[in-house]
């Protein structure tokens, strides 16, 4: 059975691969203007210790020199081959071709803070593609915090020579921090779907970086165990009602009521309640979806969180409790369907959070479970729209706090019920952009009961709900609703 899992969890990130091309709106776009002190030794022993000859072999100094260039040239052939898929898309005189004053530009002026382009190409396909190129990193033998160098480098690359276009900071800090969230989790599941034998041209959906390597270097994936501790993929039905107003307007910016299909999978590796751990995500959590009615309304929604590091202060036969560090990635674009990639709320959030995952078990057939995080939102974007303005949306780049919340009561003859509540609230840059100062405050919640009626697939029922408003200095105050109702059948391992 878990052989079925991974293969289908192969197929749905294909699924999830199928991003946006980083299009630009190259007009609007064009307009933009370690150190580390050594404390000295105490006693004259410590400071014999401190500083021992490097019995590093010369080749292990020359195999890592090797694996870095590999991973350096596997990161910036990822580059250039989305390049070349820009420019076969758009043109070599469009955006995509970068110029020789432009590549000038990005190497000796300041990056800009990017104000205008799609959400969704912004803050998730840059989060996507940096994954990728921490893979590079991940596979060539680099560790967990080695590898975002390979990000870093990937996504400076892009910056100053993938595009025509002005480098911009934000992307810089998505590619690299999204990216090593992303690039964890696509690199632990494909490790998994390999050790569970899935065939190669399936497996390399999940993360196209490490199936090249895998195809180019002969390279085999450290086999780490079964670790899908839970998985689900559903389809449901869904009735969406949407509003969007500002504070000085009668009538609403934006509104939708209507049905839609919606699509999605959550994954859970390794145990939640019995993690003990200083290697990051050998625990973590992944919950996708999209659904569209085209031309009107999407609904796209990324959510992970993973360890850093964890200890279990509880082990009983009832009682089981982990807790420590973790990292967050979520990602929230509802609303609008605008094929420049900007919704009516969106919502990008990279955190460290402290976090709690309990469960008490009442019998062998009933069980409470309850997961808390909150902790400090390091980048996070949102966007206010400016409709008198050609339609054009405005970022807003910042930091601020987060608490998330989620239960579950599950009976085996009752079903299940869960719900969550995750709230954010962002504090804008100062000087990232003169229209954007201020707070903006999210609230996304979700109340779900399902019922199994064979032993893995379930039906369900869910309410949604999400709220955004914003107070600026320079512009009125936002308002923002989306609700959803949806029915959907799931299948459960």
């Amino acid at each position: 059975m878990k052989r079925l899992c991974s293969i289908i969890l192969c197929l749905l990130f294909f699924f999830l691969q199928a991003q946006f091309v980083f299009s630009q709106d190259a007009e609007e776009r064009m307009n933009y203007e370690q150190y580390e002190e050594t404390e000295e030794a105490e006693e004259t022993e410590e400071a014999e210790e401190a500083y021992e000859p490097d019995d590093t072999s010369p080749e292990t100094k020359s195999g890592t020199i090797k694996r870095f260039l590999i991973a350096s040239g596997e990161t910036l052939l990822s580059n250039l081959l989305l390049f070349s898929l820009n420019v076969a898309a758009e043109g070599p005189k469009s955006w995509a071709m970068p110029t020789k004053d432009s590549i000038h530009s990005n190497l000796t002026e300041p990056w800009i803070w990017e104000r205008s382009d799609g959400f969704i190409v912004n803050h998730f396909s840059h989060a996507a593609f940096g994954g990728y190129h921490f893979s590079a990193g991940r596979v060539n033998e680099f560790g967990f915090y080695q590898s975002v160098v390979f990000a870093m480098l990937g996504s400076a690359a892009w910056e100053v020579v993938g595009e025509r276009t002005m480098a911009s900071i934000n992307d810089f800090f998505v590619s690299s921090f999204g990216g090593m969230s992303l690039g964890e989790i696509l690199y632990r599941l494909y490790c998994e779907a390999n050790s569970e034998g899935i065939p190669a041209f399936l497996t390399f959906f999940i993360n196209p970086m490490a199936g090249f390597h895998q195809l180019i270097a002969k390279w085999e994936p450290p086999d780490y165990g079964k670790n899908i501790y839970q998985f689900q993929t559903y389809i449901g039905a869904c009735f969406a009602n949407v509003d969007y107003s500002i504070s000085d307007k009668d009538d609403d910016i934006y509104s939708f009521r209507g049905f839609f299909p919606e699509v999605g999978f959550s994954i859970i590796y390794g145990n939640p309640f019995l993690q003990e751990s200083s290697n990051p995500y050998e625990h973590f959590e992944i919950a996708y979806n999209m659904g569209t009615h085209i031309g009107k309304y999407m609904s796209f929604r990324l959510i992970t969180d993973g360890y850093l590091l964890s200890f279990c202060p509880i082990d009983t036969d009832t009682n089981m409790m982990s807790t420590g560090l973790s990292m967050h990635l979520d990602f929230t674009a509802q609303g609008k369907f605008d094929a420049n990639g900007d919704a009516t709320i969106n919502h990008y959030s990279n955190a460290l959070d402290w976090s709690v995952k309990y469960q008490h078990l009442f019998s062998e057939d009933f069980l409470f479970q309850i997961k808390c995080h909150a902790g400090f939102t390091f980048f996070g974007a949102s966007e206010f729209g400016v409709p008198e303005q050609n339609a054009y949306s405005r970022k807003n780049y910042g930091n601020g706090l987060n608490e998330k919340l989620c239960f579950v009561l599950d009976h085996k003859k009752f079903g299940k019920a869960e719900a969550s509540v995750f709230h954010y609230v962002l504090w804008s840059y100062p000087k990232t952009s003169k229209i954007s100062k201020g707070t903006v405050n999210f609230i996304f919640a979700d109340f779900t009961y399902s019922y199994l009626i064979t032993k893995h697939m379930s039906v369900g029922i869910n309410g949604y709900f999400a709220w955004e408003w914003g107070h600026f200095s320079n512009l009125p105050d936002s308002k923002k609703s989306n609700k959803t109702a949806k029915l959907f059948v799931a299948w459960n391992l």
